[in-house]
């Protein structure tokens, strides 16, 4: 027997709220490493890229186009300094500053979970 699309839906509803969650930790992390990026650390560049890798694809599936954006940004500039070896940090801030604030208004719109009370 088959999953009814309303089983479908809070399931996928479950893995959302396990995902901002999941970003709002990481965020702090994120901000973190991008400071640490300054002194030109190519392994941070490349714990960014990973971690921004992260949040851009699962956002992308999950609709969180607002994350996903400046995410998959982060990821391609980090990839970028990566691959050239040349880190400019400074140009990272104002993408990690709409990362932070997408993931700031995209957990206060969210719903509140279903009620599992009778």
């Amino acid at each position: 027997m088959g999953v009814s699309p309303e089983e479908l839906q809070a399931k996928v509803a479950v893995i959302a709220g396990r995902y901002l969650d999941r970003v709002s930790r990481e965020i702090e992390q994120l901000k973190s490493m991008v400071d640490q990026a300054a002194s030109g650390d190519l392994a941070i560049v490349k714990e960014i890229e990973a971690l921004t890798h992260r949040m851009h694809g699962s956002g992308a599936m999950l609709h969180f186009d607002e994350i996903s954006g400046p995410a998959g940004e982060l990821e391609r500039m980090s990839a970028e300094f990566a691959s050239t070896g040349q880190v400019d940090q400074p140009r990272m801030i104002p993408v990690l500053q709409r990362l932070q604030a997408a993931i700031v208004k995209t957990c206060a719109n969210r719903p509140a979970p279903p009620s599992t009370r009778p």
